[in-house]
């Protein structure tokens, strides 16, 4: 059971890893001026895959991989299994909501390798529904200072070389090499930064009462781009978010989740 377990927690790193190489992939052909390429969010990866060969039933593996992975984050935080028993419950409360947005974006996929629609992606849908609730405001505020905090401690943590509680540096160094290390420290900064603007219009969408100002990473991007010398910084970020994307491969490769 317990080696079942592990390996759908696996299968889900790995379909992480692929939806932000893919994320990475498109976003650098946009950059370069490449066409084909187009700016997304990981439930907008959802149709590229869907789009592709016998892209209904790889769609099926990632929306079940994300669902598991999500599903045993939110059990672990909540009851305080391996790794989460030495958070704090700021930590784990974080955690159910980093995993609440793959358990969304598996349902999306799992509707659409169904034939089913999937409803719009990103955060405004989410936020528009929790302004009418009581006090929501309030609670969409702290969701968006909650990816504030959460990205500036993924940057922290990568710059020391602190990497996940069940793949420490040392063992990813060992087991692949020292570039390795250098890919997975780039990409937790590449997705923290992105993650970090995502916060930030969460919080301005809290602040101004207005759903359509919350963006999601696909928002990140655009801006990114729109900036001075857009491309290049758009094309630092998709290569950032690829090599997040590959890091995760080494994740679920090399999780050490006994």
């Amino acid at each position: 059971m317990q080696k079942a377990v592990d390996t759908f927690i696996r299968v889900g790193y790995a379909a992480k890893g692929i939806v932000y190489i893919l994320i990475g992939a498109l976003a650098l052909r946009v950059a370069a001026g490449i066409g084909g390429g187009r700016l997304t969010d990981p439930g907008g990866a959802l149709y590229v895959v869907l789009a592709k060969p016998f892209g209904t039933q790889l769609l099926l593996v990632l929306s079940i991989g994300l669902l598991s992975y999500a599903t045993w984050e939110i059990a672990g935080a909540l009851l305080g299994w391996r790794r989460h028993a030495r958070e704090g419950w700021g930590s784990r409360a974080l955690t159910v909501v980093r995993a609440l947005v793959y358990a969304i974006i598996g349902y999306k996929g799992l509707r659409l390798s169904l034939g089913l629609q999937a409803g719009d992606s990103g955060p405004e849908p989410l936020v528009r529904t929790a302004l009418h609730w009581p006090g929501g405001k309030w609670l969409v505020l702290a969701a968006g200072a909650g990816a504030v905090i959460y990205g500036i401690i993924e940057i922290r943590d990568a710059i020391k070389g602190k990497l996940e509680p069940d793949l420490s540096a040392s063992t990813l160094r060992q087991r692949a090499g020292e570039w390795a290390l250098h890919v997975a420290r780039g990409g937790i900064i590449a997705r923290a930064l992105v993650l970090l603007l995502l916060g930030v219009s969460v919080v301005r969408a809290a602040l101004t009462e207005r759903a359509s100002a919350a963006g999601g990473i696909d928002a990140s991007l655009v801006f990114l781009h729109s900036l001075p010398t857009g491309a290049l910084i758009l094309g630092a970020a998709a290569i950032g978010l690829l090599a997040y994307g590959v890091y995760q491969m080494f994740h679920a490769r090399w999780a050490q989740l006994s």
